[in-house]
């Protein structure tokens, strides 16, 4: 009986994987601020923000914190003034690898001249076995 409730125990706790990483905010008019999810070895880091032929094209570098390497997924999420989610640019995620200490450039540009924030998360590619 045991051994029946460590198995279900480990099977519960395989599926409980969390998937979440580090995000950056970017709301309009405003600083962008980090939110840590989970113990991701990344930082974001906001370069630039700007109009381009009326949507907002957004930069941002992420950059690897230790020796090995990371791989990666990020998503860009995009708002309106009023900080209410527009359309989705439709790409999902987006799979990045970065090597011990490197630091690359996520650029992305709005699907819609009404956005004017941006959210960006990034998360480690979690490989499961079945």
């Amino acid at each position: 009986m045991k051994a029946y409730g460590l198995a279900l125990a480990m099977l519960l706790t395989g599926c409980a994987t969390n998937t979440s990483g580090v995000a950056l905010y970017g709301a309009a008019g405003a600083a962008p601020v980090q939110e840590q999810h989970q113990n991701v070895n990344v930082t974001l880091t906001e370069l630039s923000r700007r109009e381009q032929n009326g949507l907002l094209q957004v930069n941002v570098a992420a950059a690897s914190t230790q020796r090995g390497d990371n791989r990666l997924q990020y998503l860009f999420y995009w708002y309106d003034e009023a900080g209410q989610e527009v359309a989705s640019d439709g790409r999902g995620w987006t799979p990045i690898q970065l090597h011990g200490y490197q630091s690359r450039t996520l650029s992305a540009l709005a699907p819609s001249p009404a956005a004017r924030g941006y959210r960006i998360y990034v998360r480690e590619v979690i490989e499961e076995s079945y």
